[in-house]
């Protein structure tokens, strides 16, 4: 089995930035996994419902808000453009017909490496994350045994070895404590954050 596991940022280095006369024919991918938070949102806050987003979010490149926390595209966007792969649709977001064929995002704003709390900006953190992407194969699993019906909405099973799986998560681990640890205290977290996030690889 191939496992593609790779850091957003490095993919990104790695295309070379030029678009996809430039990209590497080692990123030949069926498919792409995200998960993370902010930095990779491409509508998961927005289609659970926490808030509103207004313009001008989405006003350079989209015309209007498009789940994304940036006036337009991020990285992961550019990055799927130059992989000539369709941005990747947020797997709670069920309005419009999404296609999952070419991967599913489970970013959402917020989120973070570590479980949530009471006082976490969102309760999605990357293991509730790692659950979701499972119920997604399961769920996809058990369409394609039905037939054809879905198969042009939902990835087939061999996506799922043959997959990019990217991961941009981490910044609210660090930067939410801050408001109410020492530095010290902040550095001494970052080994429980690292093994949290090892886990999820895993």
């Amino acid at each position: 089995m191939r496992a593609a596991v790779a850091l957003l940022l490095a993919a990104v280095l790695c295309l070379g930035g030029g678009g996809a006369a430039s990209a590497s024919p080692d990123f030949d991918y069926p498919a792409a996994f995200n998960f993370g938070d902010s930095n990779s949102d491409t509508g998961g806050r927005i289609a659970a419902g926490f808030e509103p987003m207004p313009p001008p979010y989405g006003s350079t490149f989209f015309g209007a808000p498009s789940g994304r926390f940036s006036d337009g595209r991020l990285i992961l966007d550019f990055l799927m453009d130059a992989m000539d792969m369709p941005f990747l649709n947020a797997y709670l977001d069920s309005l419009g017909a999404p296609n999952f064929r070419a991967g599913v995002n489970f970013a959402q704003a917020g989120c973070s490496i570590t479980p949530a709390s009471a006082t976490s900006v969102s309760p999605f953190s990357f293991g509730l994350q790692i659950k979701q992407f499972f119920a997604f194969k399961e769920k996809v699993t058990s369409l394609l045994s039905k037939g054809d019906r879905y198969r042009r909405y939902i990835p087939q099973l061999d996506y799922f070895s043959k997959g990019l799986y990217m991961f941009d998560i981490g910044q609210n681990d660090l930067a939410g404590q801050f408001y109410s640890r020492t530095e010290d205290q902040v550095i001494a977290s970052i080994p429980t954050i690292l093994l949290e996030f090892e886990t999820g690889l895993k």
